[in-house]
């Protein structure tokens, strides 16, 4: 897996798997090249279409939670044991794509916060950021 650096002068470097990045800019509709960077005046557009992505992923994921809650309270018992155990097979298959044992993979919203951290503190210096290979 291909790995892309963000940097700024508002802030440090943070390092980001390429395929997360292109998901997020295509998610906000804006291009993304191996090398590149967004001008400081274009930062606050970003900044807003990164807080909306992110603010539906959270809206998706408790939504997912609640399906699922409402599924096991609705279930007899049989179902939901049936339902735990493709519940445990899923997060199964989740392991193999990287995800720890026991835990949850982590969300498009949490992928994007350092990304959006480093665009409010672009946008407060008044400074560009970029990105490329590390």
């Amino acid at each position: 897996m291909a790995l892309v650096q963000f940097s700024s002068l508002a802030t440090g470097p943070f390092i980001m798997f390429r395929e997360t990045a292109e998901r997020i800019f295509h998610e906000i509709n804006e291009p993304f090249h191996e090398m590149g960077g967004i001008a400081a005046d274009e930062l606050p557009l970003v900044l807003e279409k990164l807080k909306e992505l992110a603010k539906r992923d959270r809206e998706s994921e408790l939504k997912e939670a609640a399906e699922l809650e409402k599924r096991l309270r609705n279930a007899t018992y049989d179902e939901e044991l049936r339902q735990k155990e493709d519940a445990a097979l899923e997060s199964e298959k989740t392991e193999t794509r990287g995800a720890a044992k026991g835990k949850q993979p982590v969300r498009l919203y949490q992928r994007i916060a350092p990304l959006a951290v480093m665009i409010e503190r672009a946008i407060a210096r008044g400074v560009p950021i970029t990105w490329g290979r590390p």
